[in-house]
Order: structure tokens, then sequence, then C-alpha cells
């Protein structure tokens, strides 16, 4: 997918979704000019506009290898399959169990 085709399927979703300029807008954060310019045809969103738009249109960004999915043109038969990658989340390791002790010093 070229940048052309993201902004046309960006159009294409705000065109469905019945919403107006202002009303992504106010959803995304952005002003409203720059929805306007982000979906014209000369559209060239900055990455975190762009994360923004696709965000208040309910939609996902997903990145794939290039070239992935060019067996669906050549073999009738292929059906791609769903995949979510990139929702694990990196967490510190759990500290160790607390043991409780009694640091009280016995009386001879």
């Amino acid at each position: 997918m070229n940048r052309q085709d993201l902004i046309n399927t960006l159009v294409a979703r705000r065109d469905a979704s019945g919403l107006s300029t202002a009303e992504i807008a106010l959803r995304s954060g952005l002003t409203e000019r720059s929805v306007r310019n982000a979906l014209s045809l000369q559209g060239n969103p900055q990455m975190s506009s762009l994360l923004a738009l696709v965000d208040a249109l309910g939609l996902e960004l997903q990145l794939a290898p290039k070239g992935f999915g060019e067996t669906a043109a050549t073999d009738p038969g292929y059906r791609p399959v769903a995949t979510r990658v990139g929702h694990a989340v990196a967490q510190a390791p759990a500290p160790p169990p607390y043991i409780a002790t009694n640091n009280k010093r016995r009386s001879p």
C-alpha cells in the first residue's frame, strides 16, 4: 500500500462512517484544518497525525513485510489468516515473594 492508497482508505472510512471533519478533529485531537489537509489528494500527514486519524476512524494500523499476501494474486486457493502481532507488553520480572522475618534480637 502506498501513501495515496492509505489516504484513499481513510477517506473511504470517513465517508462510510458519516463523520464530519469537525467530529474527526474532535475525536483525534487534531485541528479541522489538519484533518482536511491530511485527507486531501495531496495529503501527507505526520506519523502522529496519521495514528490519531486512524484511531479516530476506528481503524488499526498494522505493518507487514513487503510482499506479504502477494500469494493471493497467484494462488486461487490462498486464504489469508488474520493474526495480531505486538500485543505482548514487556513487563518487569515479578519481585521475589516477600518473606517475613523477625529481626528482633533474642536476649541471652
